[in-house]
């Protein structure tokens, strides 16, 4: 067996360990002593569940258990394939199948002896079931580019935001939805990456030549100097896109590492924005120190814009002129309305970006 699975458990009341090896295959789970992985723990049955390759495929069988054995919870009465991120509950005690290049000793240690109950009525759901699809669409680049516009306050077109999408059908509901299952992963940065190459490669293939905003996550932030070994690497495979590059607001607490990744980015001919501003520090400091070229206004700032008399108004004024004194580029994020990129050009706001421009859409179609 080239592939190493184990079980993760997320059940910390059951004295079951928090990770069960399926190191030797078949494999059999229960509370009788002869198991593979002996589970003293309530309501598993002494011959429970057995884990085998058929084919070539890792398969689960219930072995006649009284409270059941579900994948992705549904009940199985039959020998059932699974994969990493799948759902696996024996009886009511939770698990995740996952896979990884390790080997690592046994850690069924037994729990304290329990009767067994009789009756199921509720499965824990601590693991999302999506986790499956996430690990499929990461090992198999399930992902797309889409991009929107980025106009100056007069309408014309200036750049794009690089955004990244699934291709994946059971992952529908937009990064959110992504970046939520990669935290259960700790995999946060290895889906931005995918999303921040497959990107780069979709901007290449469309010979784009407009300045290209693009994001990042901030578990990125806490180690710049594999961030920028990254970007160093994605920039000598594409020398002729013109890229900004994305940094929160929450991220720029550092000055002294500010400045190495402002000097850095410099190097590789990248510019710098400061993403959210607004949204919450928003410290001054940071654009004296370690002036970006672009800021954008987070949304909060812009929603709601109602006349020139409106306190929302005179705050986004007076940051802007701020702002701009420095000679910094200023941008106001989620643009609805005509009547919202009307008061942004009074304000005299550099850039615009929002649905009443254009709506996201994927690269080479339209």
């Amino acid at each position: 067996m080239n592939e190493q699975y184990y079980l993760e458990s997320s059940d910390g009341q059951s004295n079951l360990p928090r990770r069960l090896e399926l190191s030797e295959l078949p494999a059999t789970l229960g509370r009788h002593p002869d198991c593979s992985l002996q589970l003293n723990v309530d309501r598993i049955s002494r011959l429970h569940a057995r884990f085998a390759l058929t084919n070539g495929e890792l398969c689960v069988e219930d072995l006649g258990s009284t409270n059941g054995t579900f994948v992705n919870h549904q009940r199985i009465d039959e020998s059932t394939p699974v994969s990493a991120g799948d759902v696996i509950h024996l009886a009511d005690h939770e698990f995740r199948l996952m896979r990884d290049a390790g080997v690592h000793s046994s850690t069924a240690d037994s729990g304290v002896s329990a009767d067994t109950v009789i009756g199921v009525n509720t499965l824990p759901r601590k693991f999302p079931l999506q986790m499956a699809a996430l690990i499929d669409l990461l090992e198999n680049d399930r992902v797309t580019t889409y991009y929107q516009e980025i106009r100056t306050s007069a309408g014309e077109l200036f750049g794009w935001e690089l955004l990244g999408r699934s291709t994946h059908p059971e992952l529908t509901e937009g990064p959110g939805q992504l970046f939520s299952l990669a935290s259960a992963l700790n995999s946060e940065v290895r889906l931005s990456r995918l999303l921040r190459r497959q990107s780069f490669e979709a901007a290449s293939r469309a010979k784009l030549k407009q300045p290209l905003f693009f994001n990042n996550h901030p578990a990125e932030c806490e180690d710049f100097d594999d961030l920028l070994s990254e970007l160093s690497s994605l920039r000598q495979r594409f020398p002729d896109l013109e890229l900004v590059f994305e940094v929160h607001e929450a991220a720029v607490t550092d000055l002294t590492v500010m400045a190495r990744v402002r000097k850095e980015l410099d190097r590789m001919q990248i510019r710098l924005a400061y993403d959210d501003f607004g949204a919450g520090q928003a410290r001054l400091l940071e654009l004296v120190e370690v002036p970006p070229d672009f800021l954008k206004f987070d949304i909060s700032l812009v929603r709601g814009l109602e006349d020139t008399e409106s306190a929302k108004y005179r705050l986004l004024s007076a940051l802007n002129g701020l702002i701009s004194d420095m000679g910094i580029k200023t941008l106001a994020e989620g643009i609805e309305t005509r009547h919202a990129a009307m008061l942004c050009r009074e304000i005299g706001i550099d850039f615009v970006q929002g649905f009443y421009y254009s709506r996201p859409r994927e690269i080479g179609l339209g």
